[in-house]
């Protein structure tokens, strides 16, 4: 099996070191490989995922899948655009004119979503983005649904773990701003585990998958536990307008159905070790 890691991340570095005991032969692209931890088994590659020539040139080889993470592009006004539609687009153009198609899996957000009301969402559930980022990350997702060959788009929500702690930034720096609104989040480690687990256990994945612990919770209620856990003092104003993130929650029967089993099924047990490592610094 030859996986090609678009985007050579966090994300897709715990990947390529979870593919690495299936015995797979991973490579990552990024733009600056020499930053990136060095792991058995895996080869990184310098490229572009803007300049649709390098993209061609990765493509002469014969991939079994392709594992795209993005972020968006740093100091761009149109972040979002350049960091995820325009690399899909030249994805398009070059996979257009191959004979053999991988197995596409597409890291998306649940920032497609608009719904403000505390509704519960499934994969079938209306994308209206009113955000700029929404409306780009959407625009992606058409763009890998149209690929010839099969694809499956994880919208994941709010990704947390080492090195993600901007929760408890906000927390030790006295900005906490409380909000009664729906939230959604998902640990790192289980974004990767269920990609390796489509790669390598799953024949026939679904085109989306809502990729989320198995708790959605207010957003307050989650500052406090936090808080709580650390010690911390909290405002006791809770604002009840509904922030830039909407208000939903997030369904995963899905990434259930697909017999993979949650490593942290919700934040107490994901954040346990973050707090251990953030009272360690």
């Amino acid at each position: 099996m030859q996986t090609l890691l678009l985007g050579y991340g966090d994300l897709a570095d715990r990947v390529a070191q979870r593919l690495s005991a299936f015995k797979s032969q991973v490579t990552g692209v990024c733009r600056t490989p020499t930053n990136k931890p060095v792991r058995p088994g895996v080869d990184l590659l310098a490229a572009d995922l803007n300049n649709e020539q390098e993209l061609y040139q990765l493509f002469k080889q014969k991939w079994d899948n392709v594992v795209i993470t993005l972020t968006p592009t740093k100091d761009a006004e149109d972040s979002y655009h350049q960091g995820y539609v325009v690399p899909c687009r030249h994805l398009q153009q070059v996979l257009a004119q191959q004979t053999h198609q991988p197995n596409i899996i597409y890291v998306s957000s649940t920032g497609v979503y608009a719904q403000r009301d505390g509704e519960w969402i499934d994969e079938n559930s209306l994308t209206e983005p009113n955000s700029d980022s929404g409306k780009a990350l959407l625009q992606a997702e058409s763009l890998i649904h149209a690929l010839p060959g099969q694809t499956s788009i994880l919208r994941c929500s709010g990704i947390y773990g080492e090195g993600r702690d901007f929760l408890l930034r906000q927390l030790s720096q006295g900005k906490a701003q409380l909000r009664d609104s729906w939230t959604n989040r998902i640990h790192q480690d289980d974004v990767a585990g269920f990609i390796v687990h489509l790669l390598t256990q799953v024949t026939q994945p679904l085109p989306v998958y809502l990729v989320n612990d198995d708790e959605p919770i207010k957003q307050y209620k989650v500052y406090q536990w936090l808080a709580q856990q650390l010690g911390l003092e909290l405002p006791e104003h809770i604002d009840t307008t509904v922030g830039p993130r909407g208000s939903k929650r997030c369904l995963n029967k899905g990434l259930k159905d697909s017999g993979y089993q949650l490593q942290y099924s919700s934040f107490r047990e994901g954040y346990a070790a973050v707090i251990e490592q953030w009272q360690r610094q």
